[in-house]
């Protein structure tokens, strides 16, 4: 089975990507056999590029932008980074001094994807230490360095995918970069110069190791980060202007969607695309063309990274998304004007917020079709806001690593659009392949002033499933249908603890949070079971859920189902 899924995965690789994975293979077994040899070569293409230089106003004003994704995020952990200790994902580490660092270090909560170690490669930390931290601070970001180098040899197993991972060399730049540049002025000149060689190794390892063969969100890194580069040198070499050139406007207009959602549909990679498309709009060594095209994507990203934003000011969780990768956007983009109704065409999200309800449906695509690793099969699901406070919410992302946790979380019977028992619409192998795939549409939007109304469809062999949704000042009405197709016809819905369910029966359940009262009330079909769960809003956390699964009345050849979401009254202190 899995051997299938990952032949239907290769067919959808162009012949461009392919030759990159074969490049890719290729790299990694001959630079565990020569490590020397590898590491000289990048040192060779290190010595070919332009030294850091005092940075310009453009890249000044390039580094602040950047530097608002890294700053504030780990400011408040440079204390312990200093001294060896690392936090991440609510797991810390102690090293016992920054000269002991383990970067081949694993956590027991992660098996074939280390994302904590990654993380530990990106080196965020060092934004924060250089920009605000003191003397004591930028002598540990040199100790760091000296560590790494020390203790990063190409001939470690998965050393390219964690922390010489392409992506996580690139975040390292960003980040890295973005503080030396607002700390220049203040950085004695032998530390800096650490430094500035550091990052002149590093733009050459992912100059030389762009992830074409992974595309998407990796590559907006790759060139993001080497844009930032370029632009505090003097000069750049023309056949780099000319290939950055060409992969930006590549990249751009390859994933960043005409309605401005980046395609893999995640609001926290959406995060990500926001940063990149600011660097290459400001990018000046990029053509008029190029700037252009990321000026207008940004504009339109912007908007529909705020589309994608919950009334407590923390994004959707649909796709691969978790809280605390990214910023709140409320402190990186400017306030949205949103009506009633927003709709991404493209994408296939809607957005609905009248009175006391909010709601975000996807019925679009599980994401680009060359490589939708990231995307969920969230086919007509919904997270549902009552009074300001999360009550109907994705299953979350809790880890990459393959296994049990990952397979649910991905998979059509977690989330709250109409499922199959047993039928899943999208093939899934390990962390991020995908076999074959399934695309959901909207198929209607319309408003009026005291309502607002969306449909989907999923259409799936022989039969479909759609769902129409209602949102008024008070509650959400959902219709769900199961054309063609009744056998195993179900929707689970997913309740976040910090709602405690007061009273239940077949067709109604409440839930209380402090003063508020919801109920969800089944008019046709049944609530068939409520038991404990979880959820996961941030990663390797997981938090306590209540699930229920509903089941509607059958048709003979469909079945549907009809239930509200709406406030019940005050609840008594």
């Amino acid at each position: 089975m899995a051997t299938a899924i990952l032949l239907r995965a290769i067919t959808r690789l162009s012949p461009r990507m392919a030759a990159y994975q074969v490049k890719r293979l290729l790299r990694n077994r001959l630079a565990a056999w020569f490590p020397g040899a590898y590491a000289a070569h990048i040192r060779r293409i290190a010595l070919s590029l332009p030294e850091l230089t005092q940075p310009s106003d453009a890249a000044v004003a390039m580094a602040q932008d950047v530097a608002a994704f890294y700053h504030d995020e780990y400011l408040p952990v440079i204390e312990a980074a200093a001294s060896g200790t690392f936090t991440f994902f609510g797991k810390t580490v102690a090293f016992g001094s920054v000269e002991r660092i383990d970067w081949h270090h694993t956590i027991p909560a992660e098996t074939d994807f280390h994302l904590w170690r990654m993380k530990l490669g990106h080196m965020g930390f060092a934004c924060p230490m250089l920009m605000s931290g003191g003397p004591e601070h930028v002598a540990a970001v040199v100790r760091i360095i000296q560590s790494y180098r020390a203790n990063s040899s190409f001939a470690e197993r998965g050393c390219f995918s964690s922390y010489w991972f392409p992506y996580s060399v690139s975040h390292r730049i960003l980040a890295m970069l973005s503080g030396l540049v607002l700390a220049r002025d203040r950085l004695p000149p032998d530390q800096a110069a650490t430094i500035t060689e550091f990052l002149r190794e590093n733009a050459a390892f992912v100059l030389a190791n762009i992830e074409h063969d992974i595309r998407n969100n990796h590559v907006e890194r790759n060139l993001a980060a080497l844009c930032l580069y370029f632009t505090c040198t003097d000069t750049v070499p023309a056949a780099v202007k000319r290939r950055l050139d060409r992969d930006v406007r590549e990249i751009v207009a390859d994933t960043i969607l005409p309605d401005g959602l980046q395609g893999e549909r995640s609001a926290m990679y959406q995060g990500l695309s926001v940063m990149a498309l600011r660097v290459f709009a400001a990018t000046p060594f990029l053509s008029e063309a190029a700037r252009d095209l990321s000026a207008r994507r940004l504009v339109a990203a912007e908007r529909a990274w705020a589309l994608m934003i919950h009334p407590d000011g923390d994004i959707a969780l649909f796709n691969d998304s978790w809280f605390g990768e990214v910023p709140h956007p409320g402190r990186l983009v400017a306030e949205q004007a949103l009506g009633p109704l927003e709709v991404l065409p493209d994408a296939g999200y809607a957005r609905l917020h009248l009175g006391r309800i909010f709601a975000l449906f996807d019925a679009g695509p599980i994401g680009l079709r060359w490589n939708p690793g990231h995307g969920h099969a969230d086919f007509l699901s919904a997270e549902v806001d009552v009074a300001g406070r999360r009550f109907l919410v994705d299953p979350g992302t809790f880890q990459y690593s393959t296994g049990p946790r990952r397979k649910f979380e991905r998979a059509s019977g977690s989330h709250n659009g109409p499922d199959r028992a047993g039928v899943e619409p999208v093939e899934y192998s390990g962390c991020f392949k995908v076999g074959a795939m399934s695309a959901a549409r909207l198929t209607g939007a319309e408003s009026r002033e005291e309502w607002v109304r969306v449909s989907g469809e999923l259409a799936l062999g022989s039969g479909s499933m759609t769902r129409s949704l209602e949102v008024t000042a008070e509650r959400i009405d959902i219709e769900d249908r199961w054309n063609g197709m009744a056998d195993g016809a179900q929707v689970r819905l997913i309740v976040p603890g910090e709602w405690r369910l007061e009273t239940t029966d077949s067709c109604r359940a409440i839930f209380v949070n402090d003063k508020e009262r919801v109920q969800i009330c089944v008019e046709r079909g049944t609530i068939a079971s409520v038991e404990a769960g979880n959820w996961a809003c941030r990663y390797l956390d997981s938090e306590a859920a209540t699930h229920l699964v509903l089941t509607p009345e059958d048709e003979g050849r469909g079945a549907a189902l009809v239930w509200s979401v709406g406030t019940a009254g005050r609840s008594v202190p």
